[in-house]
This record gives C-alpha cells, structure tokens and sequence, in this order.
C-alpha cells in the first residue's frame, strides 16, 4: 500500500513541475525579447509572473499628469487609446510592496517606462537603477 501511495505522491509531483515548466515556457514566449532586454539594461530581473497587458489611458487629470512627468513619462504628440502598457513583476522587497516595470509602447515600440509600486501603496517612479532605486526609493518607504 505504501508503494502504491509514493508513485501516487510521484506523479503528481511529476504532473506539476511538467504543468509549471510549460507555464513558464508560454510565459517566455510571450514576452518580446526587446521588454527584457529593456528591464534588465537597469540591472532587474523579472519574477515569475504573466506579463499584464492592456489598454494604457493617457491621463486627463494635471494632476495625474504631474505625477508622470515626475516620473519622466511623457505624452507628447500621442493620441488617446494608441498606447498599450506592459507590466512585469521585477524581483527585489522593497517593503511590503511588489515592484513592477511597466512599459508603455506604440506601434510595438517601446516609448517609455517607469517602476510602479504595488496596488496597496500605489505610485509610479521613473525607472532607474535597480541598486539605486533599493536605496533611495524603498529606504524612504
């Protein structure tokens, strides 16, 4: 009964690193090349989490406004409904708070980016270094 038990045990452990490797394998090949090289020419990594896309809205607001050219993203000369925003879960605590590169791109190309922090505690920073980002950024937090 007990050898009957562990191949039972084994392959279900079989089953879900199988399941694991072909999620993260899709994952991969779902991110453009250009997204990461992108991330990681400021020294990220990415967590393993589903890139998020969707529709960006450029924001309306001045104030929302403001806080995106505090970040150094710019709207210039872009129409409303043509940006889509990438997001990618990056490596590193800073906190109690996820950290995510969100890229916004046009036409396929990427445009800008910036460091957004997660939903609980919620604002954007331009994207930096990610040493200097730990250290001047989450030692405020």
């Amino acid at each position: 009964m007990n050898k009957k038990r562990f191949i039972t045990l084994g392959m279900f452990f079989l089953s879900f690193v199988i399941i694991f490797t072909l999620l993260h394998t899709y994952s991969m090949a779902l991110t453009p090349k250009k997204h990461i090289e992108r991330i990681e020419k400021f020294g990220w990594k990415t967590d393993f989490y589903y890139p998020r896309k969707q529709e960006f809205v450029i924001p309306t607001h001045s104030d929302s406004r403001h806080t995106y050219q505090l970040a150094d993203v710019t709207f210039h000369g872009l129409e409303k409904g043509t940006l889509e925003q990438y997001n990618y879960r990056l490596k590193g605590n800073c906190g109690n708070h996820h950290l995510e590169a969100v890229l916004l791109t046009y036409k396929e190309n990427i445009i800008d980016s910036f460091i957004q922090l997660s939903e609980s505690d919620p604002g954007i920073v331009k994207m930096m270094d990610q040493p200097v980002f730990m250290e001047q950024i989450c030692q405020r937090k």
